[in-house]
């Protein structure tokens, strides 16, 4: 008689089964026990009850004793017998205690047992055996039809499996079944139907490639399958696992990711380390928006982040990147990466693990990772800090071991960190003799001059005024030509306190104050600087000068981002940066653009969350990277896509109704060819 169907089962309902109710007293089957709170409690054996001393005569000690003992002996020796028997018989008794209680709790153990497959007592435990069918009115039966449930859980694990029956399908209540280490190399096709099954390990078997069946499981949230046989690349139907939230397929021999893999959306934590990856397509994890934990350390990377195509990779819940043991150069392979448009952003990452590569830089990346706490970079290439190391607030264990570093900045010293591991660089400004964390920081920052008021809380400087500051500049300032005076209350600098330098700075941060304009000053070094950082500020006009003499032939990157700006200059109107490359207007006022701008070399226009309504083809003529997010625009000319310079065209979040999201978000080629086809011929 084959099980009952899930939902249905039931009690006996053929009569002719049907045995007389067993007489009062008549013993129960071994192992069985009353769950009937109706009956009346058992008078205690004679031999059991304790002898009343007006009835018999005290016992010696010495009898109780020996009383005791044999009665222990007894006990061990029927012991001894139950164990012989139950290792005669294979366990057989034990395996049927365990799937008599499976039957009720819903959850079988038989893990490490040896088991070349699944015993026949587990695929027929719910069938029932017509010739062992009774009906005990008494209540004392110790299995009762109504106390059956579901199996959900089944675990087989560390057992020498070599195939699961088809049978499978009939527990298909499962929720979870681990066959971890044994010798399975494929599953039946019917293990596909378990539409409830959520949680499947499957590491440490045979398998040479996924499963079939696996690609049916709509409702799995977890799959390891880690140290198996794998290779090759990742087969492109494991795409369709949308609910999977944790995969593990490390340990195994996978050469390459699908970019079908994207389709993952719901994935927390993947395990891709110790595999044969070369490269990871920077669009296949550039959905994975709840990715949180990603390790890929020991495979054979050159490159983490590959063919982005002007593409940004924001894995904003990533807070584990794990990268170790590979062949590393670089995290991304943009040559156009920059602070205000970098290639990848990490904004909740709090673990950085990159030792054991080649990398000599990280680019902009640490300006993307502000709650970064444990960074590990030793084992590498690096000659220098990486930049905004030093702005790390949150830092906590820094690895700088095994690189070739000759300075530490003294601004290190003014970090909160734990532990912090120097040696095995050529180092000439640490003293010789330090041993801990602690007497390194103090000796750096007993270094410090003039703190860059990044790494302080509140300004150093009284409000308006530079105070003959700038005479006292840090000395990782003087070595990258850099003059950072940010968050300093400032809305002036006299041309006097710039002369004070001692270097001719390069890269310029007026960012955090109060300014309205560029001090004049500043044409001192109207011939040196290349970068000019302006954001959060006052500025109401894009900066000029009344002076035309004044121009910053050299300045390539502007950043304007959260002023008060609400338009741009136009092709005619003189302008002080005829070289500019890239130019940053995020965050202000802007409601239109005109049709040309006067910075003919400019190559990434950054101008999201403004007031734009509209657009023209012509303001963003041999243009690269174009940023129009977050304003207004209602329409998206077609002679937009003739402007081929643009590589990346970014234009959410604006009310234009075509084209529509779904176009959007393909990216900018999508978008372009869309435009193009709808150019009336």
């Amino acid at each position: 008689m084959r099980k009952t169907p899930t939902g249905s089962r039931g009690p006996p309902k053929n009569d002719n089964t049907l045995t007389k109710p067993k007489p009062k007293g008549s013993s129960q089957l071994a192992g069985s026990s009353s769950s009937s709170n109706t009956l009346s409690p058992k008078k205690p054996s004679r031999t059991s009850r304790s002898p009343s001393p007006s009835s018999t005569t005290p016992r010696s000690a010495t009898s109780s004793v020996r009383d005791v003992i044999a009665q222990a002996r007894l006990k061990k020796a029927n012991n001894k017998a139950v164990q012989q028997e139950e290792q005669n018989d294979g366990g057989s008794r034990s395996l049927n205690v365990i799937v008599k209680q499976a039957k009720s709790s819903g959850r079988l153990n038989i893990s490490h047992r040896s088991l070349k497959e699944i015993p026949e007592e587990v695929w027929r435990m719910y069938e029932i055996d017509p010739k062992s069918i009774t009906v005990d009115f008494t209540g004392s039966s110790s299995e009762v039809w109504y106390e059956q449930v579901d199996l959900v859980r089944l675990v087989a694990a560390d057992n020498v499996l070599e195939k699961i029956d088809k049978r499978i399908i009939e527990f298909g209540a499962l929720t979870l079944i681990d066959l971890h280490n044994n010798n399975l190399s494929d599953l039946p096709e019917e293990f596909g139907q378990l539409q409830k099954l959520g949680i499947l390990n499957l590491s440490h078997n045979k398998f040479s490639k996924l499963p079939d069946c696996l690609t049916s499981l709509k409702s799995l949230v977890e799959l390891q399958i880690s140290s198996n046989n794998l290779s090759g690349v990742l087969d492109p139907t494991f795409g369709n696992l949308s609910k999977l939230e944790t995969l593990d397929i490390s340990q195994n021999g996978i050469t390459g990711l699908p970019l079908e893999i994207s389709n993952l959306k719901n994935l927390r934590k993947l395990n891709l380390s110790k595999n044969k990856l070369k490269e990871i397509p920077g669009a296949a994890l550039s959905g994975m928006t709840y990715l949180e934990e990603l390790e890929i350390g020991e495979n054979q990377l050159e490159i983490v982040f590959k063919d982005l195509d002007g593409q940004t990779v924001n894995l904003s819940s990533l807070t584990r990147l794990n990268v170790r043991q590979n062949k590393l150069r670089a995290i991304d392979e943009s040559q156009d990466s920059t602070i205000f448009h970098p290639s990848v952003k990490f904004p909740k990452l709090k673990e950085l693990l990159v030792s054991l590569n080649r990398i000599e830089s990280f680019g902009p990346l640490l300006h993307t990772t502000p709650n970064l706490e444990i960074l590990d970079m030793g084992d590498n290439k690096f000659s220098e800090i990486p930049e905004g190391l030093v702005a790390l607030k949150h830092l906590k264990r820094l690895d700088l071991g095994n690189n070739s570093l000759k300075l530490l900045p003294a601004e290190l010293g003014l970090l909160s960190l734990d532990v912090l591991v120097w040696e095995g660089n050529p180092l000439k400004n640490v003293p010789k003799g330090l041993k801990s964390t602690a007497a390194l920081l103090k000796s750096l920052k007993d270094k410090v001059t003039t703190v860059d008021l990044n790494n302080m809380e509140g300004p150093t400087i009284p409000e308006g005024k530079t105070s003959g500051a700038l005479g006292n500049i840090s000395q990782q300032g003087v070595a990258s030509k850099s003059l950072d005076l940010s968050k300093k209350s400032l809305s002036d600098i006299s041309q006097e306190d710039l002369v004070e330098l001692t270097f001719e700075p390069t890269t310029v941060s007026l960012s955090f104050n109060t300014f309205q304009a560029i001090p004049v000053g500043f044409k001192i070094y109207q011939n040196t600087i290349t970068t000019l950082q302006l954001d959060h500020n006052k500025f109401t006009s894009f900066p000029s000068f009344d002076d035309p003499s004044i121009v910053f032939s050299n300045i390539n990157t502007l950043d304007l981002s959260a002023n008060q700006l609400t338009s741009l200059p136009g092709e005619s109107d003189h302008t002080a940066f005829p070289n500019l490359q890239v130019l940053n207007v995020n965050n202000n006022r802007i409601a239109e653009l005109p049709t040309k701008l006067p910075f003919p070399k400019l190559l990434t226009f950054l101008a999201t969350s403004n007031s734009l309504t509209s657009i023209t083809p012509s303001t963003f003529e041999n243009m690269e990277v174009v940023d129009l997010s977050n304003n207004n625009i209602g329409h998206l000319p077609p002679t937009l896509g003739n402007v081929r310079s643009i590589k990346t065209l970014l234009v959410e979040g604006n009310s234009f109704r075509v084209p529509r999201y779904t176009i959007v978000q393909q990216g900018t080629s999508a978008v372009m060819e869309y435009l193009r086809d709808r150019i009336p011929k």
